[in-house]
């Protein structure tokens, strides 16, 4: 499994130096004053955190005979993935990929002049079917069951706040050395038992029902995401969000809840909690992380907050100046 992803940081032109803690990647040639860590646990998981900031586009041509299945969260910028012929995939910020690749060879796509942040979580074959086996039969929900005579597989889901959190942990590390090792491979288990469980129940239930909305207004639903976040202080009406990308609000909104699982507004107050916590755990205090995330009554955002994650603003604040 470990050589698909030496394979992909040989495309990027990735040194590697090996460490007590995870490895460091050096800097690519083609991204500018960002990392690339990796850390390979002793059950064979391997933890993979991208923050690369592209100078212009880029193209990454990757060809393995291995096989692995991988958890890959997309937390900021966009992207896109041709495997072996297969369509070409979009890596949406704010999404979760379960992929099963084989025998393959693939083209990463990266626009220049924009930030990319995200986080890769490899299983070898005989874990995942491991795993997998607690969810439902192994003949139909085992690695090569699930690929069948293909070299590629995707399935994709939003990331909600429970996902957010972990993925904060796991990025946010409080130790070294081999409790680092434990601390984050814990979180990594805690993702890859959520995503697997959503991702194989569902494929055990009934069959899968085709998409409402065309490929072109899917780009046009990810357009209306982007533009909720970058206005996350002041979002526009639902009748102006879809005007703004060219849809009308009935397709607008069937398609959100396809996309992302909630209606727009649902996901804007997720994302806005989720902002909060980062600007709260970041030292900001309780007024002014509510100010930029559109709250202008206190009250309000405490409530949602408190629903989002079962405790005041304030207590993640004073639990952060504890700490310190």
């Amino acid at each position: 499994m470990h050589r698909v992803f030496n394979a992909y940081f040989d495309s990027m032109l990735l040194p590697q130096q090996q460490t007590a803690d995870p490895v460091i990647m050096g800097k690519a040639q083609v991204a500018s004053e960002r990392e690339i860590s990796r850390m390979i646990t002793a059950s064979g998981i391997e933890i993979v955190e991208s923050d690369l900031y592209m100078r212009k586009d880029c193209r990454v041509e990757v060809q393995s005979s291995a096989a692995m299945a991988e958890l890959s969260f997309c937390m900021q910028g966009s992207g896109a993935v041709e495997v072996s012929g297969h369509d070409k995939h979009e890596l949406v910020q704010g999404s979760c990929s379960l992929q099963l690749i084989r025998d393959f060879t693939a083209s990463f796509e990266y626009e220049g002049g924009k930030a990319f942040r995200s986080v890769a979580i490899g299983l070898p074959v005989n874990l995942f079917d491991h795993y997998s086996g607690g969810f439902g039969k192994k003949d139909s929900l085992g690695f090569t069951a699930l690929l069948r005579s293909k070299s590629f597989r995707m399935f994709r889901k939003p990331v909600d706040s429970v996902t957010t959190r972990l993925l904060h942990e796991l990025m946010n590390c409080p130790y070294t050395h081999g409790m680092r090792e434990l601390y984050v491979e814990s979180k990594a288990l805690e993702l890859i038992y959520r995503y697997l469980e959503i991702f194989l129940l569902e494929l055990n239930s009934s069959g899968r029902q085709p998409s409402l909305v065309s490929r072109t207004d899917q780009s046009k639903i990810y357009e209306a995401r982007d533009v909720l976040l970058c206005r996350m202080d002041s979002p526009p009406s639902l009748l102006e969000l879809a005007r703004l990308v060219g849809l009308n609000d009935y397709k607008l909104k069937v398609g959100f809840k396809e996309a992302y699982g909630k209606s727009v507004y649902a996901y804007l107050r997720d994302r806005r909690m989720e902002k909060a916590w980062e600007l709260l755990n970041g030292g900001m205090s309780v007024s002014q992380a509510a100010g930029l995330v559109g709250y202008v009554n206190f009250s309000h955002f405490a409530l949602a907050f408190r629903k989002q994650f079962g405790f005041n603003p304030s207590e993640l604040s004073n639990w952060r100046s504890a700490k310190q």
